[in-house]
């Protein structure tokens, strides 16, 4: 158990007991454990409330709309509301207080230091300003380390690339998976190379596909710049919660003092957070005033790198993400994550594009996935071969059987804010 460290339980102890006296959602879910106020004292056995999970925020806000019973705060005291992006499941509206907002500044400003941006940079940021975080609280904090903003979004990627050019822009913050499509918009409509738009520096969020092995050597090598993790988090705890600084081997953790962090497995057991540890990760607000949220379920799997309890009493940390529980398919005794098949398609370009969809397969299938690819290729004989590539490529590679689909080049929009692998249905295309 981590709740040994006196400043952390003071900080959470005292969040506890703000969310009983202010939230009726916490109020209500503390007295049907028989737990009030009088409870939240040194000592109090933290990890053994229950876990919470996406589908208890939904299920709250869809029976007390707009907002939920989890709101702390009285509706005046509401400065900013987000959603989640609902990529695996339905969003989630998520009300900041003044507070709120600074505390995400701060994490960021944490975490885009610690990569290395700062004066010098021309960041153009490929986030779009809608309802999610990724958008604004992200791009906010690009402008308070001292870099040059140019707030851009997705959506108009030949307007985009012909603004790089024209601003001198030297640095980019988006989605890795976008930089592919700056890469293919570079070669058919400029007829360029993507080393020739000038970006040094790439600063990545939003998903965990430079994770995947071979990819940010590909987009390094593509563009010619330095990629960076900069941005791991999850709006309805904190925008950014974590990323890379300059040594490139793990997540650092920047919400120190703003959220508490547990790691669990998968029968919800706690882990010790120590280095070689690997589970899934669980965050608790420590300072959070519009939604708190307690041993709230992440899905995110990760192993602790390093760890160690800093002069302030927090805790710090490196890990890295294995992958998400939701996407992750058990077959045949294998543990496979969908986004890990973008490390094969390298050996298969031009002729397959980056974009794929990995179909579910329903309860108590065990044979062959169905993955859906791009190609230009016409059906015939050479289409033939190169799918049994690559499904010999795969099953050496993941011992993991697909079955190949194809669907013409561009069928799978690339216009979005972050890369989804895994579909229920075909109908999703």
């Amino acid at each position: 158990m981590r709740l040994t460290k006196p400043e952390e339980e003071s900080e959470l102890l005292a969040a506890l007991s703000r969310a009983y006296a202010q939230s009726p959602f916490w109020r209500d879910r503390f007295d049907s454990l028989g737990l009030s106020s009088a409870d939240f004292v040194p000592g109090f056995p933290f990890e053994q409330l229950p876990l919470l999970g996406k589908a208890d925020l939904l299920a709250d806000q869809a029976g007390h709309k707009p907002l939920g019973h989890l709101l702390a705060v009285r509706p005046e005291d509401i400065r900013r509301i987000h959603k989640t992006s609902g990529t695996s499941a339905s969003p989630f509206f998520i009300a900041l207080t003044q507070r709120d907002i600074a505390d995400t500044h701060t994490s960021a400003v944490r975490a885009f230091k610690a990569a290395g941006m700062g004066p010098g940079d021309r960041v153009v940021h490929c986030l779009n300003f809608n309802m999610w975080s990724g958008g604004v609280s992200d791009y906010l904090p690009i402008e308070m380390v001292g870099a040059a903003g140019v707030p851009f979004g997705v959506g108009n990627t030949a307007l985009l690339l012909d603004t790089i050019r024209t601003l001198g822009i030297n640095a980019i913050s988006s989605t890795p998976s976008y930089m592919y499509a700056l890469r293919d918009r570079c070669r058919s409509e400029l007829g360029i190379a993507p080393s020739e738009l000038g970006l040094k520096r790439g600063y990545f969020g939003g998903e965990g596909l430079l994770q995947v092995p071979g990819v940010r050597e590909d987009i390094e090598r593509e563009f010619g710049l330095k990629a960076m993790d900069a941005n791991y988090g999850m709006s309805e705890v904190l925008s950014v919660i974590a990323g890379e600084d300059g040594r490139r081997d793990g997540l650092v953790y920047h919400a120190w003092g703003i959220v508490y962090a547990e790691l669990v497995d998968g029968a919800g057991t706690p882990l010790p957070i120590e280095a070689g540890a690997r589970g899934e990760l669980v965050f608790s607000s420590l300072r959070r005033e519009g939604q708190p949220l307690f041993r709230y379920r992440t899905n995110d799997l990760a192993e602790i790198l390093w760890a160690e309890t800093a002069d302030d009493g927090l805790l710090r940390m490196r890990f890295r993400i294995i992958g998400r529980s939701d996407e992750m398919l058990v077959l045949r005794g294998v543990n496979f994550f969908p986004q890990a098949l973008q490390s094969i398609i390298p050996a298969f370009e031009p002729a397959v594009g980056r974009a794929y969809r990995v179909v579910r397969p329903k309860e108590g299938e065990v044979g062959a996935l169905d993955v859906l690819f791009e190609t230009d290729l016409p059906p015939g004989p050479e289409r033939d071969r190169l799918a049994d590539a690559i499904k010999a490529k795969v099953s050496a590679t993941f011992q993991v059987r697909i079955d190949v689909s194809w669907l013409p080049a561009g069928r799978i929009s690339r216009e979005t804010n972050k890369a989804r692998y895994l579909i229920r249905d075909r109908d999703e295309i």
